[in-house]
C-alpha cells in the first residue's frame, strides 16, 4: 500500500494530520523522530484532540515493562466496556476476562490467536465508540509481542479503529518495526521544534492547566543552558520538571517565573546524550568531566591539551583522540582562539553535578601539583585551581604566586579581585603583605561593581580572620567606610550589627567612639547630612583626608542614602564646579542608587552587573524608556528573588511601577496583587496612592478616588514623603477635571504649585507647568512642561505631556497623534483611549499598524453600546452593571467583537469606533 509520508513535522503539521485522520475512517499511522523530538508530546495532542472529538484514546506506551503491553491493553478494554453499560456487551467482558487469564499465565495461544480474540472484542465495541490506539516506543517491544499489536492494528482498521505508533529514528526496514511500517497508511518523521514553537509548549510543562504564560526571562535561561536541544520537546519537559521539583518555579504576576540564584539548569539524569556520552568510553567522559569543571572558570584552549591530559589520568595520544571522539559526536565544540566548549552547556552542568565538590577540589588539587612541579612556574596558570582549594594553613609562597597572577596585565579585575581574595586566606594577618592585599581586595571590589560580594567577603572571611587585630586604624577606618558604602549600595543596611565590632575597633585605636557611633546611627536612619558630618570627622582623626579609598568609600555610602534632592554639598560626592544634575533628586527619591552615582561620582563609580540595585535600575530604565514588557520580566525577577531573599522593606518601587503598568493596560487585578505584595508602610507610599488612584478612576469610584487621594497625600506630606507626590496630585487634577470638579480643580492646582515652590526639581515643576497651563488655558506653561518631559526621558510622562498640550493648542495633531503613537506602543489602554477620544474630537485621522475589517463589521444595538462604553474608559465590570448583565457575558461579546471586526485589543476595537468604521458612534454622546 502506498503510504503517505510526512516529513520535517512540526507541532502544526502532526495536529492537522491528526484532524483528518480523526475525520476519516480507520487508519495506521508511524511516528518517528530522533530521542527528544517530541514524540510523546505528538501523542499528547492526539489523545486531547481524540476526546474532544468523542473518541476513546487506550493509551498503551513500551515502558519500563514492555512485556506487560497486552495486560495494559486488556484492563483499559474492560474499563471502556464497563463506562459504555450495555447489555451487549457483557459477554465481551468474559471474553476479554478469558484473554487476560492466558496472558497473565503465560500459557495459551500464539500470536495469531490473541490478535484475532483483540480484533474480535474491538470489532464490537467500536461501532459504540471510536478508538483510537496509542502505542509509544513502539521499537522497544520485544518482537513477538510487536507481531501480535501489528496484526491487531491491521485488523482493527477496518472497524474504524486508528492505531498510531512511535518510534525512535526512522526505524529498521525489517524487523517488528519494518512490517508495522509496511502496513501503515502513513508517517510522520518529526523535525526539532523552533523556539517560538517550543516557547509556545513551555505553558504544558511549567503549570498542569497549562494557561499561566512563561516569562522571558526564564524562556532565555532555559534557551541558553539547553542550546540546539531547545529545540527538543522531550529534553525542555524534562528539564522544566526538574526545576519545578528543586523549587525553581513560581508564578508572579500571572507569569511562570525563575527564581533564586539556585544552581545551573542542567540536563535530565538519564538523558539520552549522556546516554551518548558514556557510549564514547572511559577516556572521552573523564576528559569531558574534566572540561565541565575547568569551564567554570572559562574554556580551557587546545593549546592546555597537555596539562588537560595530566588531569584526565591520560596520555596525549588519548587525550587528543578522546577529545576527537567528543567533537566529533557533537558533545564538544571549538570555539573561538581554540577554546574547547559543551554545544550543550546543562551537559557541563551534570556532569559538575554528577562528580560533586570532592572530585573538584581533587582535581583542582592535581592540576595545581601537576603545575607546580613545572619550572618556571607560570602564576597565570596555576592561580585559577589554587583559589578552588579549600582553606589550608597559611602558605606565603602560594599566596605570592596568586599575587604575581593578580598583578598581570592579562588579568581582568574581577579575576584579580579573586586571587587577592584567595591569597588573604593564606596569607598571616602579621605578614607585611596582608594590608596591602586588603586595601587592593577593596580598591578591587569596588572598581569592579562587587559591592554585594564585598560586603559578604568582609563579614565572613576577613573580619574572622583578623578577630579583633586589625591592622593600622586608617585601613580599618578604610575598610568600615567600604564596607558600609557597600551594604548602602545594595539596600542592606538591616545587616549593620555585622559591621560594629570593627567600629568599635576603630573608636578605641583613635578615641572617636562619639563620631564612630554618630556614623552608625545616622546611616541606620539614612540621615546623609549627619552622616556626612561623622565621616569628616573620622577622617580627619585618621588622616584619611586624601585617601582616595577612603573618599571612594565615603562617596558611594553618602550617595547611597536618601538625600534631601538639593545639591550635594559633601565633597566626598561632587566637585564644587560641578552643576547639579536634574536627574539625582528624583533618582535619589526613588532610592535608585546606581543613577545616582552614576552621576556624582563620574568616572569614579562603576555599576553592578547583580545584585537587588542594579535590577530595581533596570526596572526604572525599562519604564521610563517604554519598554514595559521587559519592565515586568524584570520586575518578576525581583519578586521572585524576593521568595529566596528579602530586600527592604522600605524599597518596593519595582513593585508599585509593575501595578502602574498593568492598570495602565486595564488589568485591575494584576495591578492589585502588585500592590498587595507590598508592606504596610515603605518610601514609595505616595506612588502607591498614585497607582490605587488610576485603578478607582478606572473602575467609576471617582468620589472615593479623589476623598482617598487626598487623604494619602495628607498621610504622606505629614511623614515627609516625597518621592511621587507630584504625580499624585496631578492624577487627582486630571481626574477632577475631567468629571468638572472645578472646586477640587483649584484646591489641588494650588496643592501642586506649593510643591514646586518647596522642591522646585524637574518632575516637579513638570507636573506644575502642566497642569497649571492645562487649567488656565495657557499654552506656553504647557510648553515648557513638555519640555521638562522630554528631557526626562519617561516616555509616558512624554505622551501625557503631549496630550496635554494638543487640548490647548490650536493645532493639535502633531501632539496627540505622537502622544497616541507612543501610548499604542506602550499598550496604555486606559490614557490611549482619552487620546483616541481627543483625536475623534477634533477629527484627526489616524492609521493603525494592523489590517482589520472593521468595515465589514456589522454590530446590533447592544454590541454598538458595549464599545461606546469601552471607547468612554469603562472596563468589563463597569459596563455589566451599566447593562446589568453578568461580567462574563460581556467578555463573550467582546470575544465575537474581536472576531468579527479583526480587533487584536480593546485599543483598537475603541479606535475602529471612535473613526467610524463600526457604524455610526451616535451613541457614544448618549452613553
Amino acid at each position: 500500500m502506498g503510504a503517505t509520508a510526512v516529513t520535517s513535522a512540526g507541532p502544526d503539521d502532526a495536529q492537522a494530520v491528526w484532524d483528518r485522520v480523526l475525520a476519516g475512517s480507520g487508519a495506521i499511522w508511524v511516528v518517528h523522530g530522533p530521542a527528544g523530538s517530541g514524540r510523546s508530546t505528538v501523542l499528547s495532542g492526539l489523545a486531547q484532540r481524540g476526546r474532544r472529538s468523542g473518541a476513546t484514546v487506550l493509551p498503551v506506551p513500551a515502558g519500563p515493562d514492555p512485556g506487560t503491553v497486552l495486560l495494559r491493553l486488556t484492563t483499559q478494554l474492560v474499563e471502556l466496556i464497563t463506562a459504555l453499560d450495555r447489555p451487549e456487551l457483557v459477554s465481551m467482558l468474559s471474553a476479554v476476562a478469558w484473554l487476560r487469564a492466558r496472558l497473565e499465565s503465560g500459557s495459551g495461544a500464539g500470536p495469531q490467536t490473541t490478535a484475532h480474540d483483540l480484533i474480535t472484542v474491538l470489532a464490537t465495541v467500536a461501532p459504540r465508540s471510536r478508538i483510537v490506539l496509542q502505542f509509544d516506543d513502539f521499537d522497544l517491544l520485544p518482537p513477538e509481542l510487536a507481531t501480535v499489536l501489528t496484526l491487531v492494528a491491521e485488523g482493527a482498521r477496518a472497524t474504524g479503529t486508528v492505531t498510531v505508533a512511535t518510534v525512535n529514528g526512522r526505524g529498521p526496514a525489517g524487523g517488528p518495526v519494518g512490517k508495522l511500517l509496511a502496513v501503515a497508511d502513513g508517517t510522520i518523521g518529526l523535525r526539532p521544534l523552533t523556539a517560538a514553537e517550543t516557547t509556545a509548549l513551555l505553558p504544558g510543562w511549567t503549570t498542569r492547566a497549562g494557561r499561566i504564560a512563561s516569562d522571558p526571562a526564564l524562556v532565555a535561561s532555559v534557551r541558553t543552558a539547553l542550546g540546539p536541544l531547545f529545540g527538543n520537546p522531550g529534553t525542555v519537559a524534562a528539564t522544566i520538571a526538574g526545576l519545578r521539583a528543586t523549587g525553581r518555579l513560581s508564578v508572579v504576576d500571572e507569569h511562570v517565573c525563575l527564581i533564586g540564584a539556585g544552581p545551573p539548569i542542567v540536563l535530565p539524569d538519564g538523558h539520552p546524550e549522556t546516554l551518548r556520552l558514556r557510549r564514547l568510553g572511559r577516556p572521552a567522559r573523564r576528559l569531558a568531566a574534566v572540561i565541565a569543571v575547568l569551564s567554570e572558570q572559562g574554556a580551557p584552549t587546545l593549546e592546555r591539551l597537555h596539562w588537560l591530559a595530566s588531569a584526565a589520568a591520560l596520555t596525549p595520544s588519548a587525550t587528543g583522540q578522546a577529545l576527537d571522539d567528543l567533537v566529533r559526536a557533537g558533545i564538544l565544540r571549538s570555539g573561538t582562539d581554540g577554546a574547547v566548549e559543551f554545544a550543550v552547556p546543562a551537559l557541563a552542568g551534570r556532569l559538575r553535578l554528577a562528580h560533586g565538590t570532592r572530585w573538584r577540589t581533587v582535581l583542582h588539587r592535581r592540576i595545581t601539583r601537576d603545575l607546580l612541579g613545572r619550572r618556571p612556574v607560570d602564576p597565570a596558570e596555576v592561580a585559577p585551581h589554587l583559589t578552588e582549594l579549600p582553606p589550608s594553613p597559611p602558605d606565603p609562597e602560594a599566596a605570592g604566586l596568586l599575587l604575581d597572577a593578580a598583578a598581570g596585565a592579562s588579568t581582568d579585575l574581577p579575576t584579580a579581585r579573586r586571587y587577592r581574595l584567595a591569597a588573604l586566606r593564606l596569607l598571616d594577618p602579621s605578614d607585611d603583605r596582608f594590608p596591602e592585599v586588603l586595601r587592593a581586595l577593596l580598591a578591587d571590589s569596588l572598581a569592579a561593581g562587587g559591592y554585594g560580594t564585598l560586603a559578604d567577603d568582609l563579614a565572613t572571611l576577613v573580619a574572622p580572620r583578623l578577630d579583633g587585630n586589625w591592622p593600622s586604624a586608617r585601613l580599618s577606618a578604610t575598610v568600615l567606610m567600604c564596607w558600609l558604602g557597600a551594604l548602602a549600595h545594595e539596600q542592606r543596611l538591616a545587616e549593620l550589627d555585622v559591621v560594629r565590632p570593627l567600629a568599635v575597633e576603630v573608636a578605641r585605636a583613635l578615641d572617636t567612639a562619639r563620631e564612630c557611633r554618630r556614623l552608625l546611627d545616622a546611616v541606620n536612619r539614612t540621615d546623609r547630612p549627619l552622616a556626612a558630618e561623622a565621616v569628616r570627622a573620622l577622617a580627619r582623626a585618621c588622616g584619611a583626608e586624601e585617601d582616595h579609598l577612603f573618599a571612594l568609600g565615603a562617596g558611594i555610602l553618602l550617595g547611597a542614602l536618601p538625600g534631601d534632592g538639593g545639591r550635594p554639598a559633601e565633597e566626598w560626592l561632587v566637585p564644587p564646579e560641578m552643576p547639579p544634575h536634574d536627574d539625582v533628586a528624583e533618582a535619589a527619591e526613588v532610592l535608585d542608587t546606581v543613577s545616582v552615582l552614576n552621576v556624582l561620582l563620574r568616572g569614579r563609580y562603576q555599576p553592578p552587573t547583580t545584585g537587588f540595585s542594579v535590577g530595581w535600575h533596570a526596572v526604572r530604565q525599562a519604564y521610563r524608556e517604554g519598554e514595559w514588557d521587559a519592565a515586568l520580566s524584570l520586575a518578576r525577577r525581583l519578586e521572585g528573588g524576593r521568595l529566596w531573599w528579602d530586600p527592604p522593606r522600605r524599597h518596593r518601587f519595582a513593585s508599585v511601577f509593575a501595578a502602574e503598568i498593568c492598570a495602565q493596560r486595564d488589568q485591575p487585578d494584576r495591578a492589585a496583587d502588585w500592590l498587595r505584595r507590598l508592606p504596610f508602610r515603605t518610601s514609595a507610599d505616595a506612588y502607591v496612592a498614585w497607582v490605587r488612584c488610576r485603578l478607582r478612576l478606572s473602575s467609576g469610584q471617582y468620589d472615593e478616588a479623589i476623598a482617598r487621594g487626598r487623604q494619602d497625600y495628607t498621610d504622606c506630606r505629614e511623614r515627609g514623603v516625597r518621592a511621587g507626590m507630584e504625580r499624585l496630585l496631578a492624577r487627582l487634577l486630571q481626574g477632577a477635571r475631567r468629571h468638572g470638579d472645578t472646586e477640587t480643580v483649584t484646591r489641588l492646582l494650588s496643592e501642586l504649585e506649593g510643591l514646586a515652590a518647596r522642591s522646585p526639581t524637574a518632575s516637579v515643576q513638570e507636573a506644575a507647568l502642566v497642569c497649571g497651563g492645562l487649567v488656565r488655558g495657557d499654552m506656553e506653561s504647557v510648553r515648557a512642561g513638555v519640555k521638562l518631559a522630554r528631557q526626562s526621558g519617561d516616555a509616558f510622562r512624554i505622551a501625557e505631556a503631549c496630550t496635554a498640550f494638543g487640548e490647548v493648542s490650536p493645532v493639535p495633531a502633531p501632539s496627540l497623534l505622537e502622544a497616541h503613537r507612543t501610548l499604542q506602543r506602550l499598550d496604555a489602554v486606559v490614557s490611549l483611549t482619552s487620546v483616541a477620544a481627543l483625536l475623534d474630537q477634533h477629527r484627526i485621522a489616524f492609521s493603525t499598524d494592523r489590517v482589520d475589517r472593521t468595515d465589514r463589521a456589522t454590530l446590533d444595538p447592544l454590541e454598538r453600546h458595549i464599545v461606546g462604553l469601552i471607547a468612554n474608559g469603562h472596563t468589563n465590570r463597569q459596563i455589566a452593571a451599566a447593562l446589568q448583565v453578568s461580567e462574563k457575558r460581556i467578555e463573550a461579546r467582546l470575544t465575537s467583537l474581536f472576531e468579527r471586526t479583526g480587533s487584536h485589543s480593546r485599543v483598537e476595537l475603541a479606535a475602529a469606533w471612535l473613526q467610524g468604521r463600526l457604524g455610526t458612534a451616535a451613541v457614544l454622546a448618549d452613553s
